[in-house]
């Protein structure tokens, strides 16, 4: 499981930098999250062509995770 802080923070900056801004938060912090697993880069990015300035954009996080017992806590902080 993932807990997100501060996600309103990201929301703000999405939601003013995103061409077409998808509504659903949670399938968009999904999207982060399994690109950060494929890539280990902490850092959301809008391709130019899905940017309202036309320019690439990226959104800087930090990934912990707090494993504990053989649980594993993650955490992405914004």
């Amino acid at each position: 499981m993932v807990t997100y802080v501060d996600e309103e923070k990201f929301f703000d900056w999405y939601k003013k930098n995103a061409k077409e801004p998808d509504s659903n938060h949670t399938r968009v912090l999904n999207q982060l999250y399994s690109k950060y697993c494929e890539t280990g880069k902490s850092y959301f990015t809008l391709k130019a062509s899905q940017s309202v300035s036309g320019q690439e954009v990226q959104f800087p996080f930090r990934f912990e995770d707090i494993g504990c017992g053989g649980a594993s806590t993650l955490f992405i902080y914004f």
